[in-house]
């Protein structure tokens, strides 16, 4: 008898790791608005995809496995084999989920299946610990017998495809509720897989950066894409802190959503302004980057907190990095001054639009008093 644990092989193992972050309150952190508001249009498609078309269809662009997403989170080849294995024996396979994105389909849900599907057929790994048919374990997809190369080729999935005539809330908010994996999509995974781009190809450039990644004491990109919302938030805030009204998750994705269109310069202009901040920083605090301070022990918090991390962004890309560089002990000092105040301490736990004009604003008076000249950033 076949068991349920065959359908859909669990994620047991993950090579990249997840980075720790101090807790922050968010305000309002919705993905997007609730689609009962107003009237929105939804349109869907079903229909069969075929095994022996997957391969093809990614090759030429007219499936996307989710562009770079599955190098942060992929089933390895043991759970790849069960999933063959199951297709293989005609076990049913969970529906998937595409989005229309151009003359093409990003695929939403479903990725690892799909993922696992395409690395077989081309040949990319044996098959592996398979308990039903272990007359299967080491052979590649060129190494099976006709009769179960005939039966994998000819199943189908059936998928879902949300049409781009569908309104771009309603897609999110979809999105977000039939993800069926056993990790469920965060906002960042969401954005990454909707809004492709010159701007969200660049956070996943950067997010790989070596400095980035030291300063906050990684070896590798986060698997679940904090380190790419870290990078969008940082643009979002910088470009247009007049647009937050105090809602992280859909202001994030109102930034990413409308600059799908990139130009090259505009994502030129993007790189250029994160490096900069970001070699300004590993020069001045080093492996004490975004960390809280203590006064009483003259010691750093181990954790990023994300607040501490807006306060420096913001105004070390105002700020000339000679300027920086030179006033490198009176800045360092300034910022352990912070954590004498007992209200910045509070403050820097909250993502509201208050909380950070006032951290910012306590950062900014005391960037005054070493005698840096920079104009006073305004949210909201």
């Amino acid at each position: 008898m076949i068991t349920e644990e065959l359908l859909v092989p669990k994620l047991t193992t993950n090579p990249l790791p997840v980075e720790e972050f101090e807790p922050e309150e968010i305000q309002a952190n919705i993905l997007v608005t609730e689609i009962g508001r107003q009237e929105k249009k939804l349109v869907t498609h079903p229909y069969d995809l075929i095994i022996r078309q997957i391969k093809e269809q990614v090759d030429e662009g007219k499936l996307i496995l989710a562009d770079d997403f599955q190098r942060r989170r992929i089933w390895n080849d043991v759970e790849s084999s069960r999933l063959i294995e199951s297709l293989i024996i005609s076990v049913p396979i969970p529906m998937c989920y595409f989005a229309e994105v151009g003359n093409a389909c990003s695929v939403i849900d479903g990725q690892q299946r799909l993922t696992a599907i395409y690395r077989f057929i081309s040949n990319e790994f044996s098959l592996d610990s398979l308990n039903v048919r272990p007359d299967l374990n080491g052979r590649k997809f060129c190494n099976l017998g006709v009769a179960d190369t005939r039966t994998l080729l000819n199943r189908s999935i059936r998928c879902i495809v949300i049409l781009k005539e569908s309104d771009p809330d309603i897609r999110l908010d979809i999105f977000a509720r039939l993800n069926s994996s056993s990790v469920q999509l965060n906002a960042q995974e969401l954005r990454n897989g909707l809004y492709g781009g010159g701007l969200n190809k660049l956070l996943l450039e950067l997010s790989a950066n070596s400095v980035f990644q030291q300063i906050r004491g990684v070896h590798d990109v986060d698997k679940r894409m904090q380190d790419c919302e870290m990078i969008l938030r940082f643009f979002a805030f910088h470009f247009q802190p007049q647009k937050y009204q105090g809602a992280l998750s859909p202001f994030l994705t109102e930034y990413l959503s409308e600059r799908q269109k990139t130009d090259s310069y505009n994502v030129h202009e993007h790189r250029e302004i994160f490096l900069k901040v970001i070699g300004d920083i590993s020069y001045v605090f080093g492996d004490n980057s975004f960390r809280r301070y203590n006064p009483e022990s003259n010691t750093w918090g181990q954790k990023i907190n994300k607040g501490i991390y807006d306060i420096i962004m913001l105004y070390f890309a105002r700020i000339n990095s000679m300027v920086i560089r030179e006033k490198k002990e009176d800045i360092i000092l300034s910022f352990q001054q912070l954590f004498s105040d007992t209200e910045f301490k509070e403050l820097i736990y909250s993502s509201s639009t208050n909380r950070i004009q006032a951290r910012l604003d306590k950062w900014y008076h005391l960037l005054c008093l070493c005698g840096i000249q920079v104009e006073r950033i305004l949210i909201g």
